[in-house]
Parts: C-alpha cells; sequence; structure tokens
C-alpha cells in the first residue's frame, strides 16, 4: 500500500492508500505499486485506474504531473473524473464541435484551443470504451 494523492486546481480530489495505480505518461502506461523508485514524470491525457481494498476503479485523467518519493504518490492534473460520471455521448458531441472548429479557422489560438478539447474527449471516450461504466 502506498498513499495517493491527486490535486486539481480546485484542491484535493483524492488521498487515500491504494495498493495500485496505472495510468499513461507522455513515455507510455506504467504501472506503480508499493516501494516503487522515485521518479517525476509528465501525465498524458487517457484512462487510469487505481485498486483500493481489491476494487478497481477508473478514472479519465486530463494530463498533469505525477511525483513518487518514498511511499507517496502526488499528482497535480488540471482535472479528472470517474468513468461512472462520463457522459459519453457528450463527449462526442463535443469532440465533433472542436473539430468543426478545428476546420474552420486559422487562428492558432483557435486551433490550440479545439485541439485540446478534441484530446480531453478522446480521453472521456477511451475510459468508458475501455472500462466501462
Amino acid at each position: 500500500m502506498f498513499k495517493l494523492k491527486i490535486m486539481t486546481p480546485e484542491g484535493l480530489y483524492f488521498d487515500e492508500e491504494v495498493s495500485s495505480l496505472t495510468l499513461k505518461l507522455i513515455t507510455g502506461y506504467v504501472t506503480i505499486l508499493s516501494k516503487h523508485h522515485p521518479m517525476i514524470g509528465v501525465v498524458d491525457y487517457a484512462p487510469m485506474h487505481l485498486v483500493k481494498n481489491n476494487k478497481t476503479y477508473y478514472y479519465a485523467l486530463h494530463g498533469g504531473v505525477l511525483n513518487i518519493k518514498d511511499e507517496e504518490v502526488v499528482i497535480l492534473t488540471n482535472a479528472i473524473e470517474n468513468a461512472k460520471d462520463i457522459d459519453v455521448s457528450r463527449a462526442l458531441s463535443a469532440k465533433k464541435r472542436a473539430e468543426q472548429r478545428l476546420a474552420s479557422t486559422n487562428d492558432i489560438v483557435e486551433i490550440n484551443r479545439a485541439k485540446s478539447a478534441i484530446v480531453r474527449a478522446l480521453s472521456r471516450i477511451d475510459t468508458v470504451n475501455k472500462y466501462g461504466k
């Protein structure tokens, strides 16, 4: 077991003991267990799951930074969503709107916003497709 803390701009989202954590860094997926070596990583937009009390919980994680030191893992992220709270039809609609914005603009700020919206929507969709509700 190790302590997992997840922080968002709104504050502390999760602060509990877990037995494993699997998430995607920009270098690929990693599973963290107790006594993992210290490391810092950049978190990708992708599904994440953790095991607590022999039960698995699924989330869409929207980027951030991971820090592992001693028996504590800290994730700082812009956003995280429980898979059971994700509305796939809403995510599909958001993806479609963002793709339309992307196709109809030359403004670099709007292009970057649209690309970010697509990545967030895909993370939500992938989480539900991979893990269900």
